[in-house]
């Protein structure tokens, strides 16, 4: 997979445009398309075609050609091999989930199942191959075939295209992002620490703590009494220490 993808980044365009074709074309090759990254070449393709060294429109066109081509090469092989697809050599080693989605969604779809599962890897290539092994004409995937094409390769390309913009944008304006974010990250935590800082000192000196209680203690009011004039009544006064 990095050996591909490297490579169609320092080759020149004809040659990126032709390992494109080949691999999504080796995809439609029993068990050798499980090993076959498409996603990743067609994602680095699409970069490439952001960064201006290849073209998105070729990318799609050159990829989605080679699906169908490799739709109708899957369908004659599975035509020819019929009931052996399964138990040959390289049918045994492709797991049992993956022959019975794609045998549930052939017997339920019929064409449309190569439409459905041309995003679903190692579905979409058994899909033609099990098409050709129950005798299904040829006629009957074609039309779904040339429609999922450019849609899967529009929509990894894209993808790709679409990541570099993306990853453009990000570094013009992470710089003064970043740099805020890491200026307001250090104002709190050192408000922070001085908070912290603080309640430890009340806490680890108990004077600081009594003396600004007895600041706080009201002071207490006694009453007194006085002689009022000739009328020889006690007049309670307020008073204070």
């Amino acid at each position: 997979m990095n050996t591909l993808t490297t490579l169609i980044s320092q080759v020149p365009a004809p040659t990126a445009y032709a390992i494109v074709a080949a691999a999504v074309l080796a995809e439609s090759v029993l068990l050798i398309g499980a090993f076959v990254p498409t996603l990743t070449l067609l994602l680095t393709a699409g970069a490439l075609a952001r960064a201006g060294e290849l073209n998105l429109i070729l990318v799609i066109a050159t990829a989605s050609c080679s699906v169908v081509a490799g739709d109708a090469f899957g369908h004659r092989t599975g035509h020819l091999l019929g009931g052996r697809l399964r138990t040959g050599r390289f049918g045994r080693r492709i797991p049992d989930g993956a022959w019975q989605r794609a045998d549930t969604l052939m017997a339920r779809r019929g064409g449309q199942a190569v439409l459905l599962t041309r995003f679903v890897p190692v579905v979409r290539t058994l899909a033609p191959h099990l098409a050709g092994a129950t005798r299904m004409p040829y006629r009957r995937i074609a039309p779904y075939s040339l429609l999922a094409a450019p849609l899967w390769a529009g929509a990894e390309a894209g993808a790709g295209y679409a990541a570099a913009t993306s990853v453009q944008h990000t570094i013009a304006l992470g710089g003064p992002a970043l740099a805020i974010t890491a200026g307001l990250t250090a104002a709190t935590i050192l408000t922070a620490a001085k908070i912290r800082r603080r309640r430890r000192t009340r806490t680890a000196d108990p004077d600081i703590g009594s003396a600004a209680a007895h600041a706080w203690r009201p002071t207490p009011v006694r009453r007194r009494c006085r002689l009022r004039g000739r009328s020889g009544r006690w007049v309670a006064e307020r008073g204070s220490r």
